[in-house]
Formats: structure tokens, sequence, C-alpha cells
């Protein structure tokens, strides 16, 4: 079969390229010219070089193509809202577009638990989107909104996943939390007691193959998680251990942290700050708000059974920092900062 992942450079898109190749599918990998192909050439992808933007470009990166796998968008707490439009609304509007010119088989859209708006309550498929004024947030609910109403309108076989909050090697969130404990700038919500949602990237993988497969995953949401019920304290507490750094002793109350990332976003916005302040509002609601989405509905009619836990995802993920350099790199910056005092 052959698939078309928009996205292909990133995180998620790299390892999902990664096992649909191993699984001896042909596979289209879509990047930005930006990106970085070392990778994905040594994996053996058909690179098509484009953006979401030009109609053009994604339907010769989609001629012959069964399935489409969007990975792309912009994921963040902070930046300009015009963008995430562009990326998770305008850019989902044009792969549909493409997807249904071309006749695909299936179309898998990524999207996340964050479309539920950090309820703070045990929430599964049925609960309702609920856009937060959080440019991510918006933009995926209503990234989300239009694929279903594709599907409603014109019967485009589509699939959507909601993975929660994503680590494992090749993380960005993992990489800059590292970061921050080795430079003691980490800290935790009401002491990192609440649960945190977590989705180690293989168990990931293997849950949007299943729904790719699965003719009956037309036209339906899944939650994927780990399943666990891993608290945010438990699993900066691991990453902390991994690598020999102390748990951070920073903690803030949630309704003080909120507040103070209101105010932070106000003064950065008011001065026109690109860079993200060291509290948002998003990242809060994230650590500060339960995030329980029951796997159930996947398990039940995808066969999902994720098969990473904490220890061993942990272990591979700092494996990945060492190697990559990360961890020994922003150490000896850390060093030099306490040599300096």
């Amino acid at each position: 079969m052959i698939n078309l992942v928009t996205g292909a450079s990133g995180f998620i898109g790299q390892h999902l390229v990664e096992a649909l190749l191993l699984r001896g599918e042909r596979v289209h990998a879509l990047v930005r010219p930006s990106s970085s192909v070392h990778q994905l050439d040594k994996l053996g992808a058909d690179v098509r070089v484009g953006i979401l933007s030009d109609q053009a470009t994604l339907m010769s990166a989609a001629e012959g193509v069964e399935r489409i796998w969007h990975c792309a968008g912009l994921v963040g707490d902070w930046g300009q809202p015009d963008a995430f439009v562009q990326a998770n609304v305008d850019g989902v509007r044009n792969i549909l577009a493409v997807a249904t010119r071309v006749g695909i088989k299936r179309l898998v859209h990524l999207s996340t638990t964050d479309v539920y708006g950090f309820p703070g309550r045990t929430t599964d498929e049925r609960g309702s989107l609920a856009p937060r004024g959080f440019a991510y947030v918006d933009t995926k609910v209503e990234g989300e909104k239009l694929v279903m109403s594709h599907y409603q309108r014109v019967g485009l076989p589509v699939t959507i996943i909601r993975p929660g909050t994503v680590y494992g090697p090749g993380s960005a969130f993992l990489a800059q939390l590292a970061d921050q404990l080795l430079r003691r700038e980490a800290y935790t919500i009401d002491g990192g007691k609440h649960r945190a949602g977590l989705t180690y990237i293989s168990n990931l993988i293997g849950a949007m193959l299943l729904a790719g497969d699965a003719p009956d995953s037309v036209g339906q949401a899944y939650n994927i998680t780990d399943g666990s019920a891993v608290t945010w304290r438990e699993f900066i507490e691991a990453l902390a251990n991994a690598l020999n750094m102390p748990f951070p002793e920073r903690n803030y109350r949630h309704w003080y942290a909120y507040a103070l990332a209101t105010g932070l976003e106000s003064l950065y916005t008011l001065r026109g700050k690109l860079e993200a302040p060291r509290l948002t509002r998003m990242g809060v609601e994230r650590m500060g708000s339960e995030q329980d989405y029951p796997i159930a509905k996947a398990q039940r009619e995808l066969g999902y059974r994720p098969s990473v836990g904490l220890s061993e995802g942990i272990r591979a993920s700092v494996a990945w920092l060492r190697k990559s350099g990360r961890v020994e790199l922003e150490s000896d910056v850390w060093r030099k900062g306490v040599e300096k005092h």
C-alpha cells in the first residue's frame, strides 16, 4: 500500500514513516523546505518537499496514494494565532480537498486530547470539544470539526486519533523538560498530583496503524494514552532520577499559576515578544488538571494494547537524550552556571 505522511520529519511523523516502511509499505514523506530529511532518506522514504498551502504540491505528493496520515500541524502553548490557523485549520482543509480528489481509502487525522479543553474529569470520546481561547486547542478543535464535517458531507473515510501528552525518543517536550531539570528551572503544579495522560510514542504509532487498518474505525475518534494513572510527579521524578538530578523544588498552586501565566502572557503580547513566557495558561492547565481519557473504545474496537510503560519509556527516552548529546551538552551549561556563582 502507498501512504502519504504529512509532517514526516516531525517527532510523530518520522516514527510513523519508519513503522510503515518496516511493514513493507511505500511512503511518500511530505516535509517543509526547511526540514532535515537525512533520517527519512536513510529509512528509504520517498521524500516530497512542499507546504500544506500549495495545492499543486499536495496533489503531486498524493498521486497514487491509498492512505493519508495527517500528522503535520503547529504544536505549542504559545505563538502567533494566525500561524496556528494556517497550519491546523487551513492545512486540514487543503488535505481534505486533496484526499477527496485523489479518492483515498483512508485519512487518519492526528488530533489531541487537548480538544476536550482540560475538563479535569474523566472524559471519553463522547465528551464535547471545548475551545479555551488557546490558539493550539482552538485550532485543533476547528480542524477536527472540518474532518468530521467532510466525512458526513462527502463520505470521505476518516479516522481521528486523540493522543495525550506524547513522549519518547525525538520528543521536543521531553528534551525541554530534561533541559529544565538540568538547569534547575523545572516546576510542578499542585505538587504534580494530577494524572498526566501520557502516551509513549510506540504505543501511539501502534494505535494509529490499528486504526488505519480497521474498516469499522471510519467516522470514529479514539483517545490514545498509555492507559496508566501516572501523575506528573511520578513522571518528572522518574526522568529526574534517570538524569541523576533532584526533583524540582519550585511548586505553584493551580489558581496562582494560572493567574501568573495570564499576566505574563498579557505582558509578552503587549511587548510583542515571540518567545514563550516561563508559564503559559495552556501549560498550567495541562499540568494542573486531571488528564484522564479512557482508552476503552480503542481497546474494544481496535484491539489496542499499550505495551510500553513508564519505566521502559523513560529508559528509552534518556538513552536518546544521551545519544543525541542533549544531556551532556545541557549539563555542561548548567555546571558552568554553577561555577560562576
